[in-house]
């Protein structure tokens, strides 16, 4: 008997643990960066492979994506192999700061997602830059949406009380947390939207228990990135190398 209650405690605390994981390929559509769009430079034998770039202060977030992908290897037979680099590039002093994660198969489950059209851009080495926006219908089942939310929330996500808020600079993906989360039922209380040179996108609304349990996940993640994001730039700024950029960044 107390085998079994021993092992009814044990199931029921590894599936709460487990409830909320989100799936890896929606979570990371959720949190790349695609502000023109999602680049893919599609005959670079290198580049074609790249997941998306973080910087020192997101190490963390870094270590999680690789664990989920770790984890979800576990439960298929079609295995993500990822590879996470420092990112090196001829004339740039900052680079080093980022890490780059690259993974073949990632980006082709990725890019599903999206549809992707090649507008006369390329890059220094004269590849082909393709600018990819969100398909209307990129996630169909629930826990898709609450992963690609979630995702979303851990890097660009805010929280005020009961009020969560996403401030994007990306019109596709803006399109897409507002459906999603108009789909999930959740109360929009306030979009604002700001064109310009560096538009913005701020969302503010009330989750629905269910996704509201996916986004209280990541909070521990997300406010240890924005701790290290505010000390790094408090450094930055008090060494005199603080830019313009990196002031529109913080805010």
């Amino acid at each position: 008997m107390k085998k079994l209650v021993f092992l009814f405690l044990f199931c029921g605390s590894y599936l709460q643990a487990s409830a909320q994981t989100p799936k890896v390929v929606p979570f990371v559509l959720g949190l790349v960066d695609d502000s023109k769009g999602r680049a893919w430079v599609k005959d670079h034998p290198q580049e074609s492979t790249l997941v998306d770039k973080f910087h020192s202060t997101e190490n963390n977030l870094v270590t999680y994506v690789d664990s989920l992908i770790k984890e979800e290897n576990k439960r298929t037979y079609d295995k993500v192999i990822a590879s996470v680099s420092t990112w090196e590039k001829k004339d740039c002093f900052y680079c080093r700061e980022f890490k780059r994660i690259q993974s073949k198969k990632l980006v082709e489950h990725m890019n599903e997602a999206y549809s992707f059209k090649w507008k006369d851009e390329v890059d220094e080495n004269n590849y082909k830059i393709y600018r990819g926006v969100l398909k209307p219908k990129a996630f169909p089942e629930d826990l898709e949406k609450y992963s690609f939310l979630a995702g979303a929330y851990v890097r660009y996500g805010n929280q005020e009380e009961e009020k969560y808020s996403l401030k994007l600079n990306s019109k596709s993906k803006f399109d897409a947390i507002l459906r999603e989360l108009k789909a999930l039922r959740c109360d929009i209380l306030k979009v604002d939207i700001k064109d310009g040179e560096t538009a913005t996108q701020l969302i503010t609304f009330l989750p629905t228990p269910k996704l509201k349990a996916y986004l209280d996940k990541q909070e521990p993640l997300r406010l240890a990135i924005q701790k290290k994001k505010e000390k790094f730039f408090q450094e930055r700024k008090n060494s005199g190398l603080f830019s313009t950029a990196e002031e529109e960044q913080q805010n």
